[in-house]
Order: C-alpha cells, then structure tokens, then sequence
C-alpha cells in the first residue's frame, strides 16, 4: 500500500512541475505600433490596433537591436506572464500581401 501512495505522490509531483514549466513559458502576442523606445530603461511604448498605449519593459535589450524597431514600426509583441516583451516582430518589413493576411488572422 505503501509504494502505491508513493506513486501516486511521485505522479502528482510531476504533473505540478510540468505544468508550472508550461505555464511559465506561457505568452501573449499583440499586433500594433511602435510609439516610443526607451533603450537606457529597456522599454517600449506601444499602442495596440484597438487604441491602447501600454509602456513595457523588455526582457533583453538586445532584442531591440537585432529587430531593428523604430517609432512608428508595425509590430507583433510577445508578452510572458510577468509583462515583459520577450519578443518583437517587424511587420513593416514584410511584404503587404503577407502583413495584411496576418492580421486577418488576428481578427475575429
């Protein structure tokens, strides 16, 4: 009986730490512009397609220069659970015919 609830505990343990590594690695992607860039504080402001300006910090400066984002750059923006772009895509860069299906896809 013993070694049964000890399985069981052992399972239990395991489902807990796979889920909070998943959850961990959770994010949130969001399309609109760029409307600042803050590289001393390692933030940007960003306003998404429906209005909102948010101000966030980014989790790597490098980030930013290895996109080569610049005000008014239309962007998608990764966020983890604690608030921070953890990646940014340049859509300005691509071709019209693929931004504009991507943000069909975005829309409901």
């Amino acid at each position: 009986m013993k070694k049964v609830k000890i399985a069981i505990a052992t399972i239990c343990l395991l489902c807990a730490t796979v889920a909070t590594v998943l959850a961990s690695e959770a994010a949130t992607i969001f399309t609109g512009a760029i409307v600042g860039i803050d590289e001393t504080q390692r933030t940007i402001t960003f306003q998404t397609r429906d209005g909102q300006i948010w101000t966030l910090p980014v989790t790597d400066s490098n980030i930013l220069k290895r996109e080569q984002v610049a005000k008014g750059d239309l962007v998608n923006i990764e966020i983890n659970l604690s608030l921070r772009v953890t990646k940014i895509t340049n859509l300005s860069e691509q071709p019209l015919l693929e931004r504009t299906q991507s943000l069909k896809t975005v829309q409901p």
